[in-house]
């Protein structure tokens, strides 16, 4: 069983540089903000490999509330007017006891226009869905993989997933003033009729539908499946579209723009020293802390408080990585 560490002003961690929490600017108006890591189901095609029996990770994270919002102002404050904040998780967002306060208080930011959400659905009830409503949320981004009970179930690798309460929850978003849009993932040769029932079901509540690509990644649950390059994904969606009558490609109404990107503080090959703060997201790694970003260290065995020297690999988008 994953360590749970918990994340907050006396911790020493920043909540830039890490891809499992905190904030993450990509260079638009969007920011995500990640509040915990924790996720109540086991995704069998999970692009993060996280969940309740996960083999890839060994720690789980969970931030203070008010610590997060210190970090969402500031880089709300740099990115300027119409800025979304997105709530997403490479785990489940409302395993988060403080979602609500958070978006409360996001949606007090002045520069703030649009706040998100992703969710399988499991936790969301009819009255959390009010509660959310009431704090600001815009828009919920449901997953949703097959109406099917059996494959759901299989495709969530848990017991306890009942697909029906989630098509009831879809229901009472739609019933509300948050928007909904149902998000499965596309698994070739596995819910090929289920994405086209999922379509009949998003027509039925007048609601967006965003079907992702299945996307296999080093660290993710892998499925023995005959993926399809974007080429053929983009002509099934076009096909799909034509025969169901419902827009399949793109989102007017969700406004994507370039924006200032925050400053690197490392530069690739760079050597510097961090101090180790806490046990790393998987196993043989490290978060250290440098200038004010966490950085995680890969093949590290180092003590809390222990300064090393290490070498940046990776600086995209903010996301630090060393050896």
């Amino acid at each position: 069983m994953a360590k749970l560490v918990k994340i907050n002003e006396k911790s020493g961690i920043p909540l830039v540089g890490s891809i499992a929490f905190g904030v993450i600017d990509r260079g638009t108006n969007i920011l995500q903000v990640r509040p915990t890591t924790l996720c109540n189901l086991n995704c069998i095609f999970c692009s993060t490999g996280s969940g309740i029996n996960s083999c890839f990770h060994r720690t789980d994270y969970v931030v203070d509330v008010d610590y997060l919002l210190r970090w969402v102002k500031e880089l709300v404050d740099f990115k300027g007017k119409n800025t979304e904040i997105h709530i997403d998780s490479v785990g489940e967002p409302t395993m988060y006891k403080n979602l609500v306060k958070l978006v409360k208080e996001i949606r007090e930011m002045p520069n703030v226009e649009v706040i998100s959400m992703q969710s399988n659905g499991t936790l969301l009830t009819k009255n959390k869905i009010k509660e959310l409503e009431g704090a600001g949320l815009n828009r919920i981004n449901l997953s949703i993989h097959s109406l099917n009970g059996v494959l759901a179930r299989k495709l969530s690798d848990t017991g306890f997933y009942n697909v029906d309460k989630v098509v009831r929850v879809a229901r009472e978003i739609s019933k509300s003033k948050i928007d909904l849009l149902i998000a499965p993932v596309y698994l070739p040769g596995i819910n090929d009729k289920d994405i086209e029932d999922i379509i009949v079901f998003a027509k039925s509540l007048n609601c967006k539908l965003g079907i992702q690509k299945y996307l296999p990644f080093k660290y993710g649950r892998r499925l023995k499946v005959k993926n399809i390059n974007w080429y053929r994904f983009y002509n099934k969606l076009r096909n799909l579209s034509k025969k169901h009558g419902f827009n399949l490609i793109g989102d007017k109404d969700i406004k994507v723009e370039k924006r200032n990107s925050l400053p690197l503080v490392f530069k690739k090959r760079e050597k510097v020293y961090v101090v180790i703060k806490a046990p790393g997201w998987m196993k043989g790694q490290m978060l250290g802390v440098a200038k004010n970003r966490v950085i995680m260290v890969e093949g590290c065995n180092k003590k809390i408080n222990d300064k090393v020297r290490v070498e940046i690999v990776d600086n995209k988008n903010n996301i630090y990585l060393a050896k």
